[in-house]
């Protein structure tokens, strides 16, 4: 009987790490690394399920052994670590005080006395791995989906708020299964109230996740909110300088047609220099009347996010050039402006960074087959760190601030294509590459 209740607990280390595998981005895809985790994780396992008193020292053990485990096989924060640790242990610990309590109840003596028996031990833990996938499969199916948790996992001040629950409610459990050993507490009694404990926790995990999870959409909105506001401020320059253009032109054809016409007229009567120096005339009139409006793009709302990081540029004397063919059909309007805003910001905070004339920021693009390639340069500092392939905010506030590339990597691995980040530190150059497919 004891070789099922071991099965159960390596099915569950096996179940778990399939669920972290989907959550996080894996560290290595070489087979030797996996046999070494899992064997580690295992042995760990093996060694708790011998000890039958279940003391405080097995559990640090397994949630450490899990944390070694994650550390070796994903990619991930020291928040990330912990989580993981935490909800391995925190899981099965619930689950078998719930189990156990039942028994208790059920056939009416101590929780001690159930675990004497070898059976009812064996089985408790089997029926506890078991309750405990199910109660993960709800939260992932139910409360908290894939794609939402991945957002939760990847925020740092949320999945903190996460991990203190998890820490909280198993140093609230274990002080209350405390009680199991003293004698002058009616066991009956102290059944029940370790079953609501353990069940109320696993209901406040719940309920923590669900708020935490909403919490993060929130930011991540408050983000995009704010993205799209800067951007209908840049459309409304682009709108209003497109407007001095017009006007400005309109202020020049009014007078070109009488200008033409005595350009004509000294030219029939042989007044050579005169009209030269009336078409010079008109051409300093043209250069310092009517505004230059250039095109970046052949996409009108890429054209004016472009526009605008131009006059930024202008401002801040950073040398800006672009040359950018996105086809109307590629991206939506508001993938435009998430991909866009968020590189450019970034590269003209990067450019800020530094002082001097070598600031510059440069697009190019080319169509090779069925891809659309757009490369984004600048300048920078050559201070970088990275984590999880992805540069990490210098901002105090990294929850709000720490999605830029995020973003734009979601926007684009979206659409079928590729995001390569180039960090060259040595040259002080930060390279963005997008591969976009022409069909998604």
């Amino acid at each position: 009987m004891w070789l099922v209740g071991f099965c159960s607990l390596v099915i569950f280390n096996i179940f778990i790490l399939l669920y972290f595998k989907a959550m996080f981005p894996n560290k290595s895809n070489h087979w030797p690394s996996y046999a070494a985790a899992v064997a580690l994780n295992i042995g760990v396992t093996m060694l708790s399920y011998l000890f039958r008193d279940h003391q405080y020292d097995i559990y640090i053990a397994m949630m450490f052994s899990m944390m070694v485990t994650f550390y070796i096989l994903f990619r991930g924060n020291r928040v990330q670590c912990l989580y993981a640790g935490s909800i391995y242990v925190f899981s099965l610990y619930s689950s078998r005080g719930v189990v156990m309590s039942v028994f208790s109840v059920a056939l009416d003596t101590s929780i001690e006395n159930v675990l004497q028996y070898e059976v009812y031990y064996h089985l408790i833990i089997s029926i506890a791995v078991l309750l405990s996938m199910l109660a993960s499969l709800f939260l992932r199916k139910a409360i908290v989906p894939d794609d939402k948790a991945r957002r939760l996992l990847n925020n740092r001040g949320q999945l903190r708020l996460v991990v203190n629950c998890l820490v909280f409610q198993l140093g609230f459990l274990i002080i209350i299964n405390d009680g199991r050993y003293h004698n002058d507490i009616p066991q009956t009694w102290f059944s029940s109230l370790y079953l609501g404990a353990c069940i109320i926790s696993k209901l406040c995990l719940m309920f923590v996740f669900s708020h935490t999870s909403r919490a993060t959409e929130l930011i991540e909105y408050e983000l995009h909110t704010r993205i799209l506001q800067e951007q209908l401020s840049r459309q409304m320059r682009h709108y209003q300088s497109y407007c001095r253009f017009t006007e400005s032109y309109r202020a020049f054809r009014h007078d070109y047609e009488n200008m033409m016409t005595s350009v004509k007229t000294l030219l029939r009567n042989q007044e050579y220099d005169k009209a030269v120096r009336m078409l010079d005339e008109i051409h300093d009139t043209m250069q310092r009347d009517v505004l230059a409006q250039k095109t970046y793009s052949d996409n009108v709302i890429l054209d004016a996010i472009l526009q605008d990081a131009a006059n930024s540029c202008e401002e801040k004397g950073i040398r800006f050039s672009a040359v950018a063919h996105l086809p109307d059909n590629i991206m939506t309007e508001l993938d435009i402006v998430r991909v866009f805003s968020n590189i450019l910001d970034n590269a003209i905070e990067a450019c800020n960074k530094l002082s001097g004339a070598d600031r510059f920021i440069e697009i190019t693009s080319d169509s090779n087959g069925d891809w659309i390639n757009i490369e984004i340069s600048n300048s920078f500092n050559g201070e970088l760190k990275m984590v999880n392939d992805m540069p990490e905010t210098t901002k105090e506030d990294k929850d709000l601030h720490g999605l830029g590339l995020r973003t734009v990597t979601e926007v684009i691995e979206g659409l079928g294509g590729l995001v390569l980040i180039e960090p060259d530190q040595a040259g002080k150059i930060f390279r963005t590459r997008l591969c976009i497919p022409k069909e998604a």
